[in-house]
């Protein structure tokens, strides 16, 4: 299942995530990424549903491809969509690009596990968590 909905994120490429090289530590996209997907989850962590669940999100696969680099004072756009919902699983597809030139930078696809935080085990997605997390990429009606 593709959905259309994407959300972005901008982030400023500063000093301090410069390497050696002269460019973008490589390690600097996966905090990105992460920072794209904390500002999607706010809203969802915000109502406080997953909480009230006992419910908590755990990375278990990251597959990264770096195509080009990124330089101090760019701006930089992550595009995150929902790519697939599986039987225990939930897919993200990350696109970090620089935002002036549109060029992609990298691309990663993170996979997502609900975690029962009592017993510490995977569960299904499926009923009001499936509707939950399906929410984030749906338009709002006006």
């Amino acid at each position: 299942m593709n959905l259309k909905m994407k959300h972005s994120t901008e982030i400023k490429v500063r000093g301090f995530h410069i390497d050696v090289f002269g460019h973008t530590n490589n390690a600097r996209y996966l905090e990105f990424m992460e920072v794209a997907r904390w500002e999607l989850f706010d809203e969802l962590l915000s109502n406080g549903y997953f909480k009230n669940q006992n419910l908590g999100f755990v990375v278990v696969n990251i597959n990264i491809d770096y195509m080009a680099t990124s330089h101090i004072n760019q701006t930089l756009l992550i595009e995150t969509e929902l790519k697939k919902i599986g039987n225990k699983s939930i897919v993200y597809h990350q696109l970090v690009k620089e935002k002036e030139s549109n060029q992609p930078i990298c691309k990663a696809d993170v996979t997502f596990c609900l975690l029962d935080l009592k017993t510490r085990k995977t569960i299904v997605v499926e009923g009001d968590n499936l509707k939950t997390i399906r929410s984030l990429f749906e338009p709002v009606v006006s």
